[in-house]
């Protein structure tokens, strides 16, 4: 008897969490992560036009990491360096 009623017990919990996770999941959406991508337009040999505003000086630029598959799904983008 009391393992009957033990089982009814867990069993409504597991029930009422499962239906509170499904109404949580379709009241919040879905975020993967929070960065945020912009579209950029492309010139027709696959460069990009990069204006950079309020920089009377070079400036030095170093790449310290960068994330693993940050570039998985993106071919190359030539990069042409003027001395």
């Amino acid at each position: 008897m009391k393992t009957d009623l033990y089982t009814k017990v867990i069993l409504t919990i597991i029930a009422v969490a499962l239906t509170l996770n499904l109404l949580k999941g379709s009241i919040t959406p879905a975020m993967a992560d929070n960065k945020k991508y912009v579209t950029l337009p492309v010139n027709p040999d696959g460069s990009i036009n990069v204006n950079i505003n309020k920089v009377n000086e070079s400036m030095d630029v170093n790449i310290k990491s960068v994330e693993r598959g940050a570039f998985y799904y993106v071919s190359p983008i030539p990069v042409k360096i003027e001395k």
